[in-house]
Formats: C-alpha cells, structure tokens, sequence
C-alpha cells in the first residue's frame, strides 16, 4: 500500500515536500481544481514523487456538455504533463431545481442510477480515461442503497471507485450502512481517502467528514479487520487534511497507517537492492 497526503492549497507546499522528503509519503495527490492557474509542466517539475489528481468541480453530473468538454480540456493538459496513477471524482449535487446547496448533496441511489450511470459513461468519454468516483459521507436512510449502487456502476461503466473509508465511517455511524456491505467494492477499488472526523454540533448529531481531525479508533479498526481487502499490488491510500493542518500530528497519523500496512512494494524492492 503507498500512502499519500491530499495536496489542496499552495500554503501547504512545503509542508507536501517535507513530507515526501522525510519518506512519510510515497505519492501526492493534487486536488487539481486549485492548481489550475499553475502551468502544467512546472507543477510536473516541482513534485519528485508520483502524483495521483482529484477533481472536486467537474459537477459532471450537472454541467453541460460544452462546459465539461472545456473542463476536460483543462484537465487534459495536467494529465499529460504529470502522468497521474489515477484521476477522481465525486458522484454528489451541487444544486437542486437551480438552487446551489450550501453543503454537497447525495444523490437518490435508487432513482437516479440510471441517468448517473449514463453520465459517468459521457465524463469519462470526454476526459478520455478512466475516472475514479468517490462514495459519499451519507447522511439519509438511502445512503444503505450506496454499496450495491457503486458496485454496479463499475461493473456497467468500467469506472473505478475512489473508497473513502471514512466516508463510510460516517454512513456506518448515520445511517447504519453495514461495512460489510462494502466488501465487494472495496474488493475491486485500488484507490482509497481516509481523514478524520468530527460529530456535528446541533441537532440533529451527525458525523462530518470534516478532515480536520485524528483518525477516529472506528476508522482505524475498519481498515485493520479489512486490511486485506484493502491491501494490494499498486494499491494507494491518500491521507486527507484540510484544515488544523499541524505537521506532527500529520506525520502521526501515517505512521498509524504504515504500522498497519507495512512498506509499499516499491520501497520493499529498494531497501533489498541496498541492504
């Protein structure tokens, strides 16, 4: 398993080298909206590490054509210039009848599957790859329905699935989405996030997927009784945190996720060759 931190903003640059300096991580993940104001090729030069590209407003499920084909095109460029070992992407609503949500939507798994299913197939058309889409921090009764929905969607896309673990986290603890619901999913998934989070302050109490935080103990122990799941031949796991972005506590949460997954291959390899 290689590990990863989830690179979003230009302040957090350093802190991004450090850690890829120190070994703490493997790879960086570019949430690639934010560095599109960055030529491509300089953003290539500045990282000496593998690069995986998150994408966080395609709203590929609510834009028009013309608008996707010119995101795509943006995005284009980075893909050719960083080479990324995955693309990602979020299946949520930024809007309802027009009206812009203040907080990301989850879609209707049992309604809309079909019409989601068909713009997957457009997006990923339009890129001109395969796309990895992220499952949802649910919070309604419907997000039970998400296990088998992502399932499908790969199996009748060819798409892949972007596994948040705390994500799931969050459905188990809202509304009771089984982790073993998620097995075959996960299964299939080579990408994954994992973050910390919080419950929400008012009523009613809810888990956040706020990456602001520890890694929770539940959260932990799902990845340790699914580590082999999990676990595999170019598998990543990204360490998101957007905010109270403290680098000891950063660097001590990966090293929670090196003990439980051990040194990637590539690494393995390396220390054989100069032992």
């Amino acid at each position: 398993m290689r590990l990863g931190f989830n690179f979003t903003l230009g302040d957090t640059y350093d802190m991004a080298q450090r850690l890829i300096g120190e070994g703490h991580i493997d790879y960086c993940e570019f949430l690639i909206d934010n560095f599109f104001c960055v030529d491509p090729d300089e953003l290539a030069k500045a990282f000496d590490c593998p690069v995986g590209l998150h994408i966080m407003y395609s709203k590929f499920l609510e834009a028009d054509r013309p608008t996707l084909v010119d995101f795509a095109a943006r995005l284009r460029d980075y893909i050719d210039a960083l080479n990324p070992i995955y693309v990602s992407d979020h299946i949520l609503r930024f809007s309802h009848e027009g009206r812009a949500f203040f907080h990301l939507g989850e879609i209707d798994y049992s309604a809309e599957y079909e019409s989601v299913r068909d713009k997957v197939v457009q997006w990923q058309e339009i890129v001109g790859q395969r796309i990895h889409f992220e499952n949802y921090p649910s919070i309604m009764d419907g997000g039970v329905e998400a296990p088998a929905f992502f399932e499908r969607l790969m199996k009748e896309t060819g798409a892949g699935v972007l596994f948040d673990a705390s994500n799931a986290v969050c459905a188990n603890r809202n509304c009771g989405t089984p982790f073993e619901a998620w097995r075959n999913v996960i299964a299939a998934a080579q990408h994954f996030h994992v973050a910390g989070y919080r419950q929400s302050l008012i009523e009613p109490f809810i888990s956040l997927d706020t990456h602001a935080e520890a890694l929770a103990p539940d959260t932990l122990a799902f990845l340790q009784n699914y580590r082999s799941v999990f676990d595999k031949p170019g598998a990543t796991m990204t360490y998101e945190r957007d905010d109270e972005i403290e680098f000891d506590a950063i660097v001590a949460d990966l090293k929670v996720l090196r003990d439980l997954f051990g040194q990637p291959e590539e690494r393995r390899h390396d220390l054989a060759l100069t032992a």
